[in-house]
């Protein structure tokens, strides 16, 4: 999240300069660590000066330019006053019709206890930096600041021109976070030129993985192979060319676009009653990139809400592209069955997204299909020949589901707080 103190701005942000104040001179400082004039201060009694050493190592891995040297301060506080993981505070003012850099930006980190190591708080370190790196370079670029962003190249080269954007931070009735321009343009900075910390990905297991592996389902999960980026309305940064290098033009580096990769199709869901009696669905896609190793994270949300996608299973190019999802059930020695119950009525919309060995992430065409019909066809089908997928010779014609199962479905709250989270797994994949 973005936070500037231009002197033509007023009031509301005053009283965010007050609290700041405030949170800037917290009881103890636990630890200081200083190089090349940028110092992290830690208020939080979980970062020591040798985690913020390697917090300054996680830094310098997002590609920076000259901008770096006008950041003069990282905070790390134990929690989160502002509710949210992290703001950014620019150092810039008015010179006739110039903006000027001052040498005293500085990053705020909060939830210190939480994000306790250095993958856990690295997308917020890169998504604050992503805001310096953008603003900074626009000004000294195109003197391009807050009050005339929509006149930037970025605006244009991004698709941004005749979207709902926020460029007025005065209109709080109808500001909306994930259209707040410089979030927009800190998201992509992440998804382009952040570290491979900020990118890592969590291998989410599909349904009957988790059963046979002894888990529960996930529960507000968040990672970024599941969100890459805040806004759902607009395609992700990688799909859009000459983003790319025009972001690294920004700080003078020069290089040419990454190749944007054919994009699979997802194909017609389809399914077969569990031995639950309920229905459990299966989707596959093909590669049409055959010799290239990508990642997959399938997932899926409400139709009529992108901001709670679900994840149904992260897998290689080298593995099955298929995925099973919905209720799935296995049979335990004494017969029972040991089941998860995900239910899906109404609408909803299946997206691939697709991670190369360089950590770009794409997105597939999304894929949307009517689950209370899909469900009502499967078991109609499955009346009229009863038959069941997998079916054990002595299963019961009422199945006794354990005190483990579980009913669960798509995540259906979620917050900004846990959008940066990144959930570290040592079967992760790279």
């Amino acid at each position: 999240m973005k936070f500037f103190k231009i002197n033509i701005i007023v009031a509301f942000f005053i009283i965010f300069l007050f609290k700041t104040t405030i949170y800037a001179n917290p009881n103890k400082i636990y630890a200081t660590y200083t190089a090349n004039n940028l110092t992290l201060t830690s208020y939080s009694k979980s970062w020591n000066k040798t985690m913020l050493k390697d917090l300054y190592g996680e830094l310098i891995n997002n590609l920076h330019g000259d901008e770096f040297d006008y950041l003069s301060n990282i905070y790390i506080y134990p929690d989160a006053p502002e509710g949210v993981n992290g703001l950014y505070f620019d150092d810039i003012h008015l010179e006739g019709n110039n903006y000027i850099l001052g040498p005293n930006a500085y990053i705020n980190l909060y939830n210190g206890e939480r994000y306790n190591t250095v993958p856990k708080i690295a997308y917020t370190l890169s998504h604050e930096y992503g805001h310096h790196y953008m603003i900074c370079n626009l000004v000294k670029s195109e003197n391009i600041y807050y009050n005339n962003l929509k006149d930037s190249k970025y605006v244009k080269i991004r698709g941004l021109t005749n979207m709902p954007v926020i460029y007025n931070y005065n209109d709080d009735d109808n500001y909306l976070y994930h259209w707040d321009i410089m979030e927009i343009m800190a998201d992509d900075y992440v998804q382009l030129l952040g570290s491979s910390n900020a990118k890592l990905s969590y291998d989410y297991k599909s349904v009957d993985e988790l059963i046979k592996l002894n888990k529960p389902p996930y529960e507000n999960p968040s990672s970024f192979n599941l969100k890459p980026q805040l806004n759902p309305y607009i395609p992700l940064a990688a799909d859009i060319n000459g983003l790319y290098p025009y972001l690294l033009e920004l700080s003078n580096f020069t290089i040419s676009q990454h190749k944007i990769p054919k994009k699979p199709k997802l194909n017609n869901i389809t399914g077969y009653v569990d031995i639950n009696g309920e229905p459990t669905y299966n989707v596959s896609w093909n590669n049409p990139n055959k010799n290239e190793p990508f990642e997959y994270t399938l997932v899926i949300y409400p139709d009529d809400n992108p901001f709670i996608p679900y994840p149904l299973k992260t897998l290689t190019s080298k593995e099955p592209l298929n995925v099973t999802f919905g209720s799935y059930s296995i049979e335990q020695k004494d017969g029972s069955l040991k089941s998860i119950s995900q239910k899906y009525e109404g609408k909803y919309t299946l997206k691939l997204y697709i991670k190369d060995s360089l950590g770009f992430i794409y997105s597939s065409p999304p894929l949307t299909d009517n689950f209370t019909s899909l469900s009502k066809k499967i078991l109609s089908d499955a009346k009229a020949k009863p038959t069941y997928k997998n079916e054990p010779s002595n299963v019961k014609k009422e199945p006794n589901i354990t005190s483990n199962s579980k009913v669960v479905g798509p995540s259906t709250t979620g917050s900004l707080g846990d959008l940066f989270y990144i959930n570290k797994n040592k079967n992760k994949l790279n």
